[in-house]
């Protein structure tokens, strides 16, 4: 009922002001045979509230009501089967990994295989078995071994991409060689042969003959030998140069590098070349120092690691192939995230292609790369 006029009938507020005294003294009354006739009060006479009693008219807005509450969307989990969660390299890319994964909800649980491929096999097994996780990185020690399990885990409904090495009888692709696998990141080792090939064809550019010591990683690996495979091609075309010795680092600190190199300066004293992973090629540089030859014999590493780049650009090193461990990490879990939310496959992803000089560090240019790892 709206206000009544004070310049209506004056006799009225009379019986209003009697309206209201019975109304107030009647509050809490549930009898609906005493029924009191809506009516508003003057704005003069508007009364106080009680404790347990809301005021009938207020200036401030009605309260927004609060929003109904939300479960948090669940996390996708990836089991990360790692080589060996102490190596260096596969530490950088998993530190990329988890900023990825810290941005788009997902929770990562790594298995350390410790380079041991039957350990790997079980906990492949067992990622799948427990029926948790919704997608998986792998960084393949069995290889194409690797294959029924990749295969049981897109059975299961997982993603599955790799990291690092390769899945299959190809070693000069980058393309996943298992079907359904979203994607592979790695530079294939064929490929990073040929690199080194041609930066040994450039140390070796005024020298004829030119002798060259070649270490392995691990001899008779498959990604060990496709990586000679890849060199002895280029070098092939260029006579002058030969292979006067070789020599294991097993991918291990410049110590085991350091007692390879004094064991083939024994029987090899002089060479003009050096190729090996960056970790060899530290230990190489120790040894060949302590003999007073490091001005005689160029090096070439494989990994540009910090000592590698620190190296190239103090002259000590002649030359490096750039390894790339954080982009191969970080592109590895966003092909994950896009597998997982419905997005496009990224397929074979070559990190070093779009890098200057398609990844090979001179003097010249060692200034635009930047270490991502230790070594």
């Amino acid at each position: 009922m709206a206000a009544l006029s004070r310049f209506g009938r004056p006799f009225i507020w009379l019986a209003l002001v009697v309206v209201i005294a019975m109304g107030a003294t009647a509050c809490g009354n549930d009898d609906d045979d005493q029924a009191v006739p809506e009516v508003t009060a003057a704005p003069e006479a508007t009364p106080a509230p009680t404790a347990t009693t809301a005021p009938e008219a207020t200036t401030a807005p009605e309260p927004t009501p609060a929003p109904e509450p939300t479960v948090e969307d669940e996390p996708l989990r990836v089991a990360y089967l790692s080589a060996s969660s102490a190596n260096t390299w596969l530490l950088s890319s998993r530190n990329e990994m988890e900023a990825v994964a810290a941005a788009n909800n997902v929770e990562i649980t790594e298995f350390d295989a410790q380079f041991d491929p039957s350990k790997q096999t079980t906990q492949f097994q067992d990622a799948i078995a427990a029926g948790i996780y919704d997608g998986v990185i792998l960084v393949s020690i069995n290889g194409i071994a690797s294959a029924p399990d990749i295969e049981a885990a897109l059975a299961a409904g997982m993603e599955v991409v790799i990291l690092n090495q390769v899945v299959g009888e190809d070693f000069t692709t980058s393309d996943p060689q298992v079907p359904g696998v979203s994607a592979s990141v790695i530079a294939a080792p064929f490929q990073n042969g040929k690199r080194l090939g041609e930066l040994a064809v450039r140390a070796c550019a005024d020298l004829d003959p030119c002798k060259v010591v070649y270490f392995y990683g691990i001899k008779g690996v498959p990604l060990d030998e496709a990586l000679r495979a890849g060199f002895d091609e280029v070098i092939a075309d260029y006579p002058a140069i030969s292979i006067v010795a070789e020599g294991e680092g097993k991918y291990l600190g410049p110590e085991e590098g350091i007692n390879v190199t004094q064991d083939i300066l024994q029987v090899e004293p002089d060479f003009n070349v050096l190729v090996g992973a960056d970790q060899s090629v530290q230990g190489a540089e120790i040894a060949l120092n302590d003999e007073g030859k490091l001005d005689q014999v160029k090096l070439i590493g494989l990994g540009g690691s910090e000592p590698a780049i620190d190296g190239i650009a103090s002259g000590r090193w002649f030359a490096g192939v750039f390894g790339a461990p954080g982009d191969e990490g970080r592109i590895a879990m966003e092909a994950l995230v896009s597998a997982l939310t419905g997005g496009p496959d990224f397929g074979g992803v070559d990190p070093l292609v779009d890098l200057p000089d398609n990844g090979l560090m001179t003097a010249d240019n060692v200034a635009l790369f930047t270490p991502q790892w230790a070594g």
